[in-house]
């Protein structure tokens, strides 16, 4: 795992891979190459299982690397189809209409 960075903002990405079928090889072929990427912390991993992609969530410091390098990382360990999963947004107070 990457040492924190204090002071700095973590970005944080979900992404979906193809292909990462097993828990054993694939998502360990993903994690090493995450892990020789400096700044990166991975949250947690999930191989695919029937019609469902593979997962991988990561953190990592902006100030160190970036999502393209996190990106080129997993391609470059065989993965050719990587997609970035939107962050859902926080939930804010919900509005209430006054009747006039």
């Amino acid at each position: 795992m990457a040492a924190a960075v204090v002071g700095v903002q973590a970005a944080e990405l979900n992404l979906k891979v193809d292909g990462m079928v097993c828990s054993i090889g694939c998502v360990s072929k993903v994690k090493q190459s995450l892990t020789l990427l400096k700044g990166v912390d991975i949250k947690g991993t999930k191989f695919a299982s029937g019609k469902q992609l593979g997962e991988v969530k990561v953190s990592f410091c902006d100030k160190t690397t970036s999502k393209k390098k996190i990106l080129q990382a997993i391609k470059k360990a065989g993965y050719k189809k990587v997609a970035v999963v939107p962050q859902k947004k926080a939930k804010g107070k919900a509005k209430t209409k006054k009747k006039a």
